[in-house]
């Protein structure tokens, strides 16, 4: 890793949609962070273990193949306590959300979304 990428912030995108998670990424780079992808909760959770230092924030679905999003934030949180979660669901409801919030995410979209409303959130926790 370059002193320039040592600089940048981290982020994880847990995205089983491939298109989504290629928006993120890309809008995210275009912000300058790093970013690391998954596809499923269970690669997530070993991108995260493998790159502890440079992650800082997670944005996770919660409906993956391997470990879901639940697990998946309950499991990153107990690895790193600083990192800073965002939930996304197609489940919207106060339950999901209260669920999600609970399992120790800082933050919860219902989709759809505004892709940019979670880049500016990111780049909030990110300051």
């Amino acid at each position: 890793m370059t002193t320039e990428q040592e600089s940048k912030k981290g982020v994880l995108v847990v995205e089983d949609d491939d298109e989504l998670r290629h928006l993120f990424t890309i809008m995210l780079e275009l912000e300058h962070f790093v970013v690391f992808e998954a596809n499923a909760g269970d690669v997530g959770l070993r991108t995260l273990d493998q790159n502890k230092g440079s992650i800082h924030v997670m944005i996770t679905d919660l409906g993956l193949p391997g470990i879901g999003g639940v697990d998946l934030i309950t499991q990153a949180k107990a690895a790193k306590p600083a990192i800073k979660i965002i939930g996304t669901s197609g489940f919207g409801s106060q339950n999901v959300r209260d669920m999600v919030l609970t399992a120790g995410a800082d933050d919860f979209f219902a989709k759809p979304f505004s892709p940019m409303d979670i880049v500016q959130r990111v780049k909030e926790f990110t300051k």
